[in-house]
C-alpha cells in the first residue's frame, strides 16, 4: 500500500482549489450591473397612485452606464358632478431605455427614450382608446453611493417630445 506524501497532498488540494476558483470566475461585465425599483403609493387631493418600477443599469465604459425599465401606473380619481361623485380608474404601462454620462464625482448627463402606454378620452369621435405616447428626455442629476453598488439619485429632466393634448396629466 503507497503512503500519501503530505507536501503532494496539500499541493493537490490547492491545484483543485485553484481549479474551482477559476471555474467560478464571473465574466467582467457581470460586476458592472445592478438593478432597482421602487414601490410608491401616493395619495393627492382626490387622486390615488400606485406605481411599481424596476430598473436594470450596466457600465458600458468607465464613466458610461445605460440601462432600461419598465413601470407600472395605476390610479383613482374622484370627480364632483352635479348628480354625485364620480370614480375614475385606470392604469399605465411604461418602458425606457437610458444612458448616463458621469460628468464630475456625483453628477451626470442623462437622456431617455420612454413609450407610455394609457387610455385617452378623444372628444371628436366621443371614444376612449389606447394610445402611445413617447417621450424624449434629456437633463442631468447628481448621484450619491450608498456602498459600491447602491445608491440615491436626483434628477431633472426635460421631455423634447413634449405635447399638451397627448400629455399623461390631462387625462388626471
Amino acid at each position: 500500500m503507497e503512503q500519501l506524501d503530505p507536501e503532494k497532498t496539500d499541493e493537490a488540494k490547492q491545484k483543485q482549489t485553484q481549479t474551482e476558483k477559476e471555474e467560478t470566475k464571473r465574466p467582467e461585465w457581470f460586476d458592472q450591473r445592478s438593478y432597482g425599483g421602487k414601490l410608491e403609493h401616493i395619495f393627492q387631493a382626490l387622486i390615488i397612485w400606485l406605481i411599481c418600477t424596476q430598473l436594470y443599469f450596466i457600465g458600458i465604459q468607465k464613466n458610461t452606464i445605460g440601462g432600461s425599465g419598465g413601470s407600472y401606473y395605476y390610479w383613482l380619481r374622484t370627480f364632483a358632478t352635479k348628480t354625485g361623485n364620480q370614480t375614475y380608474r385606470d392604469h399605465a404601462l411604461r418602458f425606457n431605455f437610458f444612458a448616463r454620462q458621469v460628468l464630475f464625482d456625483g453628477i451626470f448627463a442623462h437622456a431617455e427614450y420612454m413609450a407610455l402606454n394609457y387610455h385617452v378620452y378623444h372628444a371628436s369621435t366621443r371614444k376612449i382608446r389606447k394610445q402611445w405616447v413617447e417621450a424624449f428626455l434629456v437633463g442631468a442629476g447628481s448621484n450619491s453611493a450608498t456602498s459600491n453598488r447602491s445608491g440615491f439619485y436626483f434628477a431633472v429632466l426635460y421631455d423634447l417630445m413634449y405635447d399638451a393634448k397627448k400629455s399623461l396629466s390631462t387625462t388626471l
